[in-house]
């Protein structure tokens, strides 16, 4: 995997190469991350990194089933509440970010996309809720068809079960903590054994595996995580290191299967959306 996030995306692309595939009928994959803090011992760019390779990987597996596909290129500007006291957390207000979001799909559509499918790798719930709402918003006023796919989880956690218009959902058969070596050690939510393990296999230069196998396991209460989600020095305070989870307890062959699993279920989605045959039912896959 090339360390660059233009690999492989329409940035790499001649303009008369980029219209001809438009033409074709070539969907656009958008992904959309954030630059902020993964705890001591990997880079500020983990979501940027990882919505690209997730687009990437997506990408390939629309092709083997015939459907075409354009990579956007990454957007890594995004609202950071829970990291935001830390140094390398970049953070935007919600008016810009759905500004930006709008005129991204303006060019799109200026261009002649038809079908937009936003990827989003990062979970704070102000960022998920403003790019959703981003989505919906400016497609209906541009008139492109762009949707945001997300986990059945995530809708619900966001309160969007009567609102998916511009929302496709899926149900991971993952668990939560992939990427780890053995049986997680509570939450692993931010910066620890998935992250650091799918890091580690596709962008290695960008973990310290040293460090990260000395790094010990955050054992939260409710109260503790609950404390946490309000973001800013209250997170600093219950995670001073930047971390929640287990990263010394990685395994990059495991985060590879985690990836791969969830861009066969991001493809399978995409493709049954085209067809006409989507509904969440039919992507409803409970964790064993």
């Amino acid at each position: 995997m090339s360390y660059s996030i233009f690999d492989g995306t329409m940035v790499d692309m001649a303009w008369p190469e980029l219209e001809k595939a438009i033409k074709e009928g070539s969907v656009v994959l958008l992904p959309t991350g954030v630059i902020e803090e993964h705890g001591p011992h990997m880079s500020i760019g983990v979501d940027a990194y990882l919505s690209y390779l997730v687009c990437k990987l997506t990408k390939y597996e629309l092709e083997r089933r015939n459907i075409k596909a354009l990579i956007a290129p990454p957007c890594y500007w995004g609202i950071n509440n829970v990291t935001g006291s830390f140094p390398g957390s970049f953070n935007v207000r919600e008016e810009t970010m759905k500004c930006l979001i709008h005129d991204i799909l303006a060019s799109l559509k200026r261009w002649g996309v038809t079908y937009v499918f936003n990827i989003n790798w990062h979970d704070d719930y102000r960022h998920c809720r403003a790019l959703i709402e981003a989505i919906s918003e400016a497609g209906k006023a541009i008139g492109i068809k762009a949707y945001s796919i997300i986990s059945g989880a995530l809708a619900g956690r966001l309160g969007l079960e009567g609102d998916k218009s511009s929302v496709l959902t899926y149900e991971s058969p993952f668990p939560l903590q992939s990427g780890a070596r053995s049986g997680p050690k509570g939450l692993d939510i931010h910066a620890g054994s998935g992250e650091t393990g799918t890091m580690v296999k596709y962008f290695p230069d960008e973990v310290d595996v040293g460090l990260a196998r000395r790094l010990k396991a955050t054992d939260l209460t409710h109260e503790d995580f609950r404390v946490w989600r309000k973001g800013w020095d209250d997170a600093m305070k219950i995670t001073p290191l930047g971390y929640l989870g287990d990263p010394a307890n990685f395994d990059a062959e495991s985060g590879k299967q985690y990836v791969e699993g969830l861009c066969k279920i991001l493809a399978g989605v995409i493709e049954t959306f085209l067809k006409g045959n989507y509904s969440p039912e039919n992507h409803v896959r409970k964790e064993s």
